[in-house]
């Protein structure tokens, strides 16, 4: 388990390698959950996707820009939920839904593999589907079968039945959250791409 506070690293791995990477904060890690904080320039690499011609970037270095952002962890999940905030502290902009692979712990952060569909909701709980388009090319390009796009959709779904319920973490105060001011932005470990 892991302090609040606490730096670690989330490595996104594809095909064996990490194509993305961030340093997060452990807000708290429970043995139901794990909530993690990127604020506003936070050290990143990021590959990009060009989607026509089915290839991606090597990683590069960036910093996270503008929104802050709590991501929650469900052991066992095919999702995240993470709320959005205006970069430097600002209000709560909207929650956003990755469907993804179930995390995967190891000694210095955690292990991921986000599967393109996302859904976004305001602040007033109406929402919608984000890069469904993706989806659809990942089956194209052969990255993913038709039968696992369908399997994301209904991951989505619960979600969305889950936000209808009012259940967790939609009925928690989130949206009002703020960070320790005693936490610095947090840098990228060295070994990043080293894939645990």
């Amino acid at each position: 388990m892991w302090s609040p506070g606490q730096t670690i690293t989330v490595r996104n791995v594809r095909d064996g390698m990490v194509t993305h990477a961030s340093a997060a904060i452990v807000v708290e890690d429970r043995p139901d959950r794990l909530a993690i904080y990127m604020p506003l320039g936070t050290g990143m690499r990021y590959s990009d996707v060009d989607w026509t011609a089915g290839t991606r970037s090597a990683p590069y270095a960036q910093r996270r820009h503008t929104t802050d952002a709590v991501a929650i962890y469900t052991p066992g999940a095919g999702h995240s939920v993470t709320a959005m905030y205006r970069g430097g502290g600002g209000p709560f902009l909207c929650w956003y839904v990755d469907m993804m692979d179930p995390i995967r712990r190891v000694a210095d952060g955690i292990v991921i593999c986000d599967q393109q569909l996302d859904i976004v909701i305001a602040p007033n709980r109406k929402w919608y589907w984000k890069d469904e388009d993706h989806v659809a090319r990942s089956v194209e390009l052969g990255w993913m079968t038709p039968a696992f796009a369908r399997s994301l959709r209904r991951e989505g779904e619960a979600v969305a039945e889950r936000l209808a319920r009012n259940e967790a973490p939609f009925n928690e105060p989130w949206p009002g959250w703020r960070a320790d001011p005693a936490w610095s932005v947090p840098d990228l470990a060295d070994d990043w791409a080293r894939v645990p």
